[in-house]
């Protein structure tokens, strides 16, 4: 759900002010039964979802039932039976996925390569039905349907599941669309046992991640997004300092997304997955990984680098890489994308082979061994970003070669990238910088401490309430997409 519309927040008040009105009467009664909240609590889901997009909920119900009934079919087999449900569930939900994700791509781009008629041809007639934009969230609700056939076909105890709670697994609404993508281990269990919890604890503990993300969000991702340059491509100190807003706004902007999810779902007494572990204090790009998007690399991990490997672990590497070339096509079908994937793969490679020996040499040679190792792993983040938001190949190119020119980092492209802002401008961007800076060092501080949580300084009572003012202040006046959303 979009968190930035006005319309999620008053569909979510009509909806829940007559349904709370009711409820209210029926315990008072005592006619309200236990398993009317897990109902409500579907309803107010699929509810939000046909607000969100009714051509997207379409296809979204109509994968939940097709799932729903396979799933139920698969957990009554037993052998080949349900190994080969199981296997044709999950191909057929990766093939809705390809469809209207990756099908333009791979006419368009891959064999508009070789066949440019085919292409032109494709593009004249519009491509295929329902292509115009992905369904939001399909990449997610996909991933988690996937999950869950995995690991309702290997799990030992197989019993019925019900379909309100499947509906809910699914659909509920604080992540259906961007995560985190929840594993049924986790997951499950809460939503069997569903019971609207208005505590004063989940309260307090919802508002601090709300207000949280609501900040990341709304004051320094939307902020910073304006000040990024995608057409400079001459002036390499311009072009690092595009990237580095960029590697701000996407962690504040996703980020502050899942801290949003976090905080709504434990108002209605769930917890979900904490997706983001202060990525930017990492002192390694392995360490980066286990804290950037946590549920999609444990996804990839468990779904395709151990399967794909198997009992191959000499190919391990080899596996690596191309686990992390998939994760970077999941993110986009174009060419940055898969590229941003390959790159990292490829520095955990350097970092598997070079990293012990680097690692070595840093610590006896060199002073401030740790901060030499975070800045070299935030500068890796920095550059992969490059591959990220830049999707037009060919400026991608001309950008690489110009951070490689040593002409291209003259004076006079200083004074050229420092006159490029008004001094308004150049007021508010120093500003949301300077608390940018400030949330990163108090993660830091939270991690150097080895506190029972990274956001521990940023979710306290007294810092949140501040974050919460500052939000109301200082949002931007014009809310930017959920970068996500695209995915």
């Amino acid at each position: 759900m979009n968190f930035s519309e006005f319309s999620f927040w008053w569909v979510l008040l009509l909806f829940s002010i007559p349904f709370f009105t009711v409820r209210w009467i029926g315990q008072y009664f005592n006619l309200w039964r236990g398993s009317f909240d897990s109902v409500g609590l579907a309803a107010m889901s699929l509810f939000l979802f046909v607000n969100a997009s009714r051509s997207s909920f379409i296809i979204f119900a109509c994968e939940l039932i097709f799932n729903y009934i396979l799933v139920r079919l698969m957990l009554r087999r037993q052998g080949w039976e349900a190994k080969m449900i199981a296997t044709s569930l999950v191909a057929i939900d990766i093939a809705i996925l390809a469809y209207f994700k990756y099908l333009n791509f791979f006419v368009e781009d891959v064999l508009g390569l070789l066949l440019p008629g085919v292409a032109t041809s494709w593009q004249a007639q519009g491509g295929i039905p329902g292509m115009g934009a992905i369904p939001p969230g399909l990449s997610f609700y996909t991933f988690q349907m996937v999950a869950f056939v995995v690991d309702s076909f290997t799990s030992k105890k197989k019993r019925p599941i019900g379909i309100v709670d499947y509906v809910n697994f699914v659909s509920f609404f604080p992540q259906v669309v961007a995560g985190p993508i929840e594993r049924r281990a986790d997951f499950f269990p809460q939503i069997e046992a569903f019971r609207f919890k208005f505590t004063l604890d989940n309260f307090e503990a919802g508002l601090r991640w709300l207000s949280l993300g609501l900040f990341m969000k709304f004051v320094l991702a939307d902020n910073i997004s304006p000040y990024i340059d995608l057409e400079e491509t001459g002036n390499a100190w311009l072009v690092w300092f595009s990237a580095y807003l960029f590697t701000l706004r996407i962690y504040f902007d996703f980020a502050g997304y899942s801290f949003m999810a976090l905080g709504l779902a434990k108002f209605v007494g769930v917890k979900l997955t904490t997706n983001f572990l202060a990525p930017y204090t990492s002192q390694s790009i392995n360490e980066f990984w286990r804290r950037w998007h946590v549920t999609l690399s444990t996804w990839f991990r468990d779904y395709v680098f151990l399967p794909l490997m198997g009992s191959r672990k000499q190919w391990a590497p080899f596996f690596l890489f191309l686990t992390f070339t998939l994760s970077g096509f999941w993110h986009g079908a174009a060419w940055n994308f898969i590229l941003w994937g390959a790159y990292h793969g490829l520095l955990l490679l350097v970092l598997r082979y070079a990293g012990r020996p680097f690692y070595s040499f840093v610590g006896q040679r060199l002073f401030m061994p740790q901060f030499i190792s975070w800045i070299l792993t935030f500068g890796s983040v920095i550059l992969g970003c490059l591959f990220f938001m830049e999707t037009n190949v060919h400026r991608l190119a001309t950008k690489l070669q110009t951070l490689v020119s040593p002409g291209a980092y003259s004076f006079a492209n200083i004074g050229s990238a420092f006159s490029s802002f008004s001094g308004n401008e150049a007021t508010v961007l120093a500003l949301t910088l300077g608390l940018a800076t400030l949330v990163l060092l108090l993660e830091h501080i939270a991690v150097w401490q080895k506190r029972e949580s990274e956001y521990d300084l940023l979710t306290s009572p007294w810092v949140s309430r501040a974050l919460l003012a500052l939000t109301v202040l200082l949002a931007a006046n014009t809310p930017s997409q959920f970068i996500y959303f695209e995915f």
